[in-house]
């Protein structure tokens, strides 16, 4: 296969500077037997939808801020897009954009390996990744209190909410802050540049392995492409590590 042949898969958002997808999502496409590039792009939703429409193009990723945005992009929704209101992953089928939002489901399958119960659970923030999660927790019978600083309305829709100042750490926590949170029960998935949980490594290997599953109708197994991921996270932390040395220490 040519250069010019390779497929295209795009990821959209801002910052995207620590992103580990491009490195995972080419490594385990490449163990497949697969080729594409994966690239990061920056800018508006009118040329976004240009470069998804080429030929070349297979899908996308979506990460904040436009993962409502995206949403208008597609010419049709997965009940899990529509559930959570927002789009983190573009597929291609008979030729029309599909959206389709793995956040939720990439987290349950972590939590499923982890081991926990799902009876009752917090989510910490209402932003757009923890509506998809709410979503998806609900699907599983799951009594959810949502946490934020002010309700925006969906909240009802999964479950309760309460102000984040009422959160107390006593059940199964899942925290989409921009910060760690420090709990007992308490998942962390956020993170940035060369500090990336092993939670959060975990949410993001699965719903990069359900996204490769919609772009080429296969990939490696769960348990290899998590593998992948996490071999790209260590790498990202050590390549963090050193940085911070040579800052330092002005080698």
């Amino acid at each position: 296969m040519t250069l010019s042949q390779t497929k295209t898969v795009y990821i959209w958002g801002d910052p995207l500077d620590f992103s580990l997808s491009p490195f995972f999502q080419e490594h385990c496409a490449i163990l497949a037997g697969d080729r594409i590039l994966y690239k990061i792009f920056r800018g508006n939703a009118e040329e976004f939808l240009r470069l998804l429409k080429e030929s070349r193009c297979i899908g996308a990723n979506i990460t904040i801020p436009h993962k409502i945005d995206a949403l208008s992009l597609c010419d049709k929704l997965t009940e899990a897009a529509k559930c959570a209101g927002s789009v983190n992953t573009i597929f291609k089928e008979n030729g029309k954009i599909c959206g389709d939002n793995t956040d939720g489901t990439g987290l349950l399958k972590w939590l499923e390996i982890k081991g926990a119960e799902l009876k009752k659970c917090a989510v910490l923030g209402n932003g757009g990744s923890a509506r998809s999660i709410a979503a998806a927790l609900s699907e599983e019978k799951c009594d959810i209190t949502i946490f934020g600083r002010t309700e925006k309305g969906w909240e009802k829709s999964f479950g309760s909410f309460q102000d984040l100042s009422e959160w107390k750490d006593d059940i199964l926590t899942i925290s989409t802050l921009p910060f760690e949170v420090k709990g007992k029960s308490t998942i962390n998935i956020g993170y940035c540049y060369g500090k990336i949980s092993t939670d959060a490594t975990m949410m993001l290997a699965f719903q990069g392995w359900l996204g490769a599953q919609r772009w080429f109708g296969r990939t490696l197994s769960a348990a290899d492409f998590a593998r992948i991921t996490l071999l790209h996270a260590k790498a990202q932390s050590n390549h963090g590590f050193i940085l911070s040395l040579v800052n330092r220490y002005e080698i």
